[in-house]
């Protein structure tokens, strides 16, 4: 019985609820009922505008401001200009037409003429002075010369007295021997000039039997007769001596290009180094 009627009332249910469902919902009246739980908090649909600084939020219970980053500039640019160049060093100028640019002639000093700078033809074209003065042993042969002068250049210190040269006279020309570097120059009256070092000592023969001298001649000897007798161009160049060596004090004084000697006659020379050449007798 009780089964029955828990039955009709489902059904009474159902049709109250097809019923309900197919009539127009009728306007509420009165208050509109009170929700409960987490419906009951009102609802509204807010438009939230972000900030560009954020605001401050919450964390470990303290306000925390988030920095935004900020951008900084970098250095500005530098605006492009024109620097010098430097370049790598193409060869020696020339004209627009190709032709090497001219060359201008080299000086030398003519301490004689007042110290006046010429050019390499002679001419002058300044004022100078050397830093040392011709010795006074050479100082008018060294003056008076315009081309001793130009072919010595200056010279390099106040000269030197040497004790104990020797000189030898030939036919055609004389030998020198410093006894302070043991140097032997042969001076041809052709204007050659040799430089050898001496090199005999006691273990040599004095001079050799298989050079025999005409009458009146004399074959040079110890070391004279060595570098004459081991050098054909000197000792054709010389010819045979003519009187014996000799020892005296002489005088030297170096230039640039060559030296000046006063020989066993009180006569000057001038001895041009780089040519192989020299000058003299010079008057004094």
């Amino acid at each position: 019985m009780i089964r029955r009627l828990w039955l009709l009332g489902g059904l009474l249910v159902v049709g109250l609820l097809v019923a309900a469902c197919g009539a127009n919902d009728p306007a509420p009246e009165g208050d509109p009922p009170i929700l409960g739980g987490v419906d009951a908090l009102p609802k509204q649909i807010v438009t939230i505008a972000l900030s560009p600084t954020p605001s401050p939020v919450m964390a470990g219970g303290e306000a925390v401001v988030v920095a935004q980053p900020t951008f900084t500039p970098g250095p500005p640019r530098p605006t492009a200009t024109l620097t010098p160049y430097i370049g790598v060093f193409l060869g020696a100028p020339t004209s627009e037409s190709g032709e090497p640019a001219p060359t201008v002639a080299p000086f030398v000093v003519n301490s004689g003429g007042g110290g006046a700078v010429v050019a390499s033809g002679g001419v002058p074209v300044g004022e100078g002075n050397c830093g040392f003065p011709a010795a006074a042993s050479f100082a008018n042969a060294y003056n008076s010369n315009a081309s001793v002068q130009q072919r010595l250049g200056c010279p390099v210190n106040g000269g030197t007295p040497i004790y104990g040269m020797a000189a030898q006279t030939f036919e055609r020309g004389v030998m020198f021997w410093r006894s302070d570097t043991l140097q032997i120059y042969s001076l041809a009256a052709s204007g050659q000039f040799w430089q050898v070092v001496d090199s005999w000592n006691d273990s040599i023969p004095a001079d050799d039997p298989a050079f025999s001298p005409p009458n009146g001649l004399i074959q040079p000897v110890r070391g004279f007769g060595l570098v004459w007798r081991s050098n054909q161009p000197i000792r054709d160049a010389l010819g045979w001596g003519i009187q014996p060596e000799t020892q005296y004090d002489g005088f030297w004084q170096d230039f640039e290009r060559g030296a000046m000697l006063l020989g066993h006659n009180n006569q000057v020379y001038a001895i041009y180094t780089a040519e192989g050449q020299h000058s003299g007798p010079l008057a004094r």
